[in-house]
């Protein structure tokens, strides 16, 4: 059943962006990482249009304002920003279980069953660490002849010069293959990590159910 839904959720991202470029369809890794990414990231948003629409209907239904169209900004811009702060959020928060796991002092049961769920979020985070990195950096100008005429201390209090690293580190072609491969793994681990921990059942299913549903 996993392999079954890990499968069909990739190839339906592959149709889908297949009918949109017209090109042909095709099941391969980077179908499987970016199927991932993006229901990871849809989340906030879907929620966002959701309450929006709520408030609008609400608006139009006791006051009767009218809301046909947009004033709430530029959408695009409110959108990447949701994304934005989303996805470090999971890579902060994913960070904190493993500092909280060893700063708790756990007892050996209590580690085994935590464990389980903070390496399914450390995957998960790998997952979004791509785009969320993209956000940030875009756009973002530094150049080496820039670079070479600050000292040290002017450039770790720059924000450019960190997004500059960043960018060089994560959105490049070797780290980006590494990502592709290692991120989706965990969906073909659990099934064989339950046999070693009976908690990697619990999350295994809740991402069967949450994943399956969403793509």
């Amino acid at each position: 059943l996993n392999y079954a839904l890990i499968i069909a959720n990739s190839m339906r991202f592959s149709i889908m962006e297949s009918v949109d470029a017209n090109e042909i369809a095709f099941l391969s890794m980077d179908n499987i990482w970016r199927a991932n990414q993006l229901f990871f990231m849809v989340g906030p948003i879907q929620g966002f249009s959701v309450f929006t629409g709520t408030k609008n209907f609400l608006s139009y239904l006791l006051y009767g304002q009218d809301i046909g169209g947009w004033a709430g900004g530029d959408l695009t811009q409110v959108s990447i920003a949701i994304v934005k702060y989303w996805t470090s959020m999971i890579i902060l928060a994913s960070i904190a279980c493993w500092v909280y796991l060893f700063c708790s002092h756990p007892t050996d049961v209590e580690y085994q069953s935590r464990r389980p769920g903070c390496i399914i979020f450390t995957f998960i985070a790998m997952d979004v660490l791509h785009p969320c990195i993209y956000l940030w950096t875009v756009g973002n100008k530094f150049t080496s002849e820039e670079a070479a005429k600050m000292t040290m201390l002017q450039k770790v209090s720059c924000s450019r010069w960190w997004k500059a690293k960043l960018a060089a580190i994560i959105l490049n072609e070797t780290t980006t293959n590494v990502f592709r491969y290692v991120a989706p793994a965990y969906n073909f681990m659990l099934p064989i990590l339950v046999f070693y921990n009976a908690a990697f059942g619990v999350s295994g299913g809740f991402t069967l159910v949450a994943v399956g549903a969403g793509h």
